[in-house]
């Protein structure tokens, strides 16, 4: 059986900036091991949260499993507080879409420190 605890893993170029860049918009960092040489870190939403961003070098699992070293996740996070999560990222400099109304929610996407494209929902 599956347990509630999901990883996400997200390969990156540099792993300490992509760190730094989650921590910036309000992750924590749960987690940071070496592995076989390189770097490898968990963050999370909170501290509480039982999902989890795991990131890994991309050229390591291209070296090591070329097949799974493909395009980013399509991440959907959600918040209770969208407009303050917005201001604060828009004061960390993050590259933001425009905030939209659809139906009763609140959507906008955002890209980390390497390019990828994720998006937020919530009220």
């Amino acid at each position: 059986m599956f347990s509630n605890e999901i990883k996400i893993m997200l390969y990156v170029n540099d792993v300490p900036a992509s760190s730094q860049f989650w921590q910036a918009i309000g992750f924590v960092e749960r987690e940071r091991a070496a592995v076989d040489g390189t770097v490898v870190v968990e963050l999370s939403p909170t501290a509480e949260s039982q999902t989890r961003i795991v990131l890994y070098d991309l050229g390591f699992i291209q070296q090591h499993s070329p097949e799974v070293a493909g395009n980013s996740p399509s991440l959907m996070f959600a918040s209770d507080t969208i407009f303050d999560l917005y201001k604060k990222m828009q004061a960390a400099h993050v590259t933001l879409g425009d905030l939209v109304q659809l139906g009763e929610e609140y959507v906008f996407n955002f890209a980390d420190n390497e390019g990828n494209y994720f998006a937020v929902s919530g009220k």
